[in-house]
């Protein structure tokens, strides 16, 4: 019973939609004798539909490269910018390793926690490994001011869960130290070139609006032109004309 329903339903909205494109008695909407009126009547409707479709194409299509022209400016900006950012405030930097005991190792600092907690720059940090009498190593920085983290020689038996460094590991950890030291001195010294380069590329690059201007120009003169194409207003005026026919003969005027 539902399903007879529905089907009323959509054949009395159909043939309603259908009698709306041609108005007034249903014997010009349905009847054979004015098949003729109402195919030229679609004819027209179809033409300037098509017209429109493949308008609308064009001017998404010059959208689309207009849209990408300033994603390709915005993203060469926000390249540099983002470069530029990370060379002048690098912070701490990504996690190298740690913690080790006290010290844990970022890409251009060292944290040293414990009592005396410090955050000591990279660049000129020299790091010593010792094992006697504790395992320890010192931190010492360009100044000459020196700190230093130690670490027991043996595994307290009866803490398991304190953290235990055998000397090869706290070796090879110092020497983890003194590579980020010397990667740190090579940022440095690219940071002093390519930063005041980078500054002038996104300068440049804030500037370089051309291939964004030309894809936008394009695409509002496409608009311009597909508003005013004398082609669809041809069809426009043909089919106004078939509907005032049907007015004449109907007393409706049947909608585009």
């Amino acid at each position: 019973m539902r399903a007879l329903l529905f089907v009323v339903v959509a054949v009395l909205a159909g043939t309603g939609w259908y009698w709306s494109r041609y108005p007034g008695k249903w014997i010009y909407a349905f009847s054979a004798a004015y098949a003729e009126q109402r195919s030229k009547l679609r004819s027209r409707r179809r033409d300037l539909r098509a017209m429109d479709k493949e308008a609308a194409q064009v001017e998404r299509t010059a959208k689309q490269e207009a849209d990408q022209a300033e994603a390709v400016y915005r993203q060469g900006i926000r390249v540099l910018e983002r470069e530029i950012k990370a060379l002048s405030d690098p912070g701490k930097g990504r996690l190298v390793k740690g913690p080790v005991g006290d010290i844990t190792l970022y890409e251009h600092v060292v944290v040293l926690s414990g009592q005396s907690p410090a955050v000591i720059p990279l660049v000129g940090l020299t790091a010593v490994f010792r094992s006697d009498p504790v395992y320890m190593i010192d931190l010492t920085e360009p100044g000459g001011r020196t700190r230093r983290a130690k670490y027991p020689r043996h595994r307290d038996p009866d803490d398991e869960n304190v953290p235990f460094f055998t000397s090869e590991q706290l070796s090879d950890f110092t020497l983890d130290i003194l590579n980020a030291a010397a990667d740190e001195h090579d940022f440095r010294a690219r940071k002093k070139t390519r930063l005041p380069q980078a500054r002038k590329e996104l300068e440049a690059a804030r500037a370089d609006t051309a291939a964004r201007d030309e894809a936008l120009e394009n695409f509002r003169t496409i608009c311009a032109w597909q508003k005013n194409n004398p082609r669809r207003k041809t069809l426009q005026a043909d089919l106004d004309a078939e509907r005032h026919r049907w007015q004449q003969l109907t007393g409706k005027m049947p909608r585009r």
